[in-house]
């Protein structure tokens, strides 16, 4: 393992938190609605860009690529 990999891990477990914590406080009924598993519904197509944003910051950090260019590349710009 590198020392780079400790820090990704590290980094990953932090936001996972925050995204945890955020959920709780501003959306606790998600948990039990997952309205992202209903076909043609935005919740749906949010989740999955939300997912593919995930993978791609993961991706990001596993190369090196920092972020902010990760979301620059994102947007299109």
């Amino acid at each position: 393992m590198t020392q780079r990999e400790p820090n990704i891990i590290l980094a990953i477990r932090a936001r996972l938190q925050g995204i945890r914590e955020w959920m709780a406080e501003e959306a606790p009924y998600v948990t039990i609605d997952q309205r992202h598993l209903d076909e043609h519904t935005p919740e749906r197509a949010y989740w999955h860009y939300g997912y593919q944003a995930a993978l791609g910051d993961v991706l990001a950090l596993l190369e090196g690529t920092p972020i902010e260019e990760r979301r620059t590349q994102r947007r299109g710009s």
